[in-house]
């Protein structure tokens, strides 16, 4: 198990500073193999009322499903999936310490499965600075819903560009079959047509003979 974790900080500050609150940090996607009857689980420690989400699809394996489950500090099940091939899902931390969510492929006996995910974790909001002027404060709560928006559009894009890889996937591995398919059919057609002419051919010489 591992922690991950992806923050956008969120500093006081005079005017200079404020731009600081646009700044979104890159929150980078992890594919991860899970093999057959296999379990992984990460952590992420949240503080009270802090905001997270996960997303998730599978990319290859199998019929592109697993189990997922996400976990308070308690142990209590806050969110929890069986044999879904994608999911996103958001959620407010009630109380502080790990947050655990698991990824299980325990319903494939020999299929292991490669999935993409992202844990997003939002910081928490700081209080104003004393020397902050009522103008500035404004500026900073504009500037903090535009972050917000930003944000929520980053996430949204992250989502779909995990599910365009993993439908690209399942394009390239559908593709490849429906050649080795195709190459199949030929080769079967062939030796039917073969056989065909050669039972043909033993029939009429068996009458000649009589």
């Amino acid at each position: 198990s591992s922690g991950i974790n992806a923050e956008w900080p969120l500093r006081p500050g005079r005017m200079k500073g404020l731009l600081i609150l646009l700044c979104i940090s890159v929150c980078n996607s992890y594919m991860l193999y899970l093999d057959a009857q296999a379990e992984e689980c990460f952590y992420e420690e949240l503080t009270p009322n802090q905001k997270a989400g996960l997303s998730f699809e599978v990319a290859e394996g199998g019929f592109l499903d697993v189990d997922v489950t996400l976990r308070d500090p308690s142990g209590q099940i806050l969110y929890a999936a069986n044999q879904e091939t994608e999911g996103r899902f958001r959620f407010s931390a009630s109380t502080g310490g790990n947050y655990v969510f698991c990824f299980s492929n325990a319903m494939s006996t020999v299929t292991p499965k490669v999935l993409k995910f992202k844990m997003i974790v939002i910081a928490p909001k700081e209080a104003d600075s004393d020397d902050m002027t009522e103008e500035d404060k404004k500026i900073k709560g504009m500037i903090g819903d535009l972050r917000n928006q930003l944000r929520e559009v980053k996430e949204e894009q992250d989502y779909m560009e995990i599910r365009d890889t993993a439908h690209s996937e399942i394009n390239k591995n559908t593709n490849r079959r429906v050649v080795i398919w195709a190459f199949f059919e030929f080769a079967l057609l062939l030796c039917m047509t073969l056989g065909q002419i050669y039972y043909i051919k033993r029939f009429f010489e068996v009458r000649r003979v009589i």
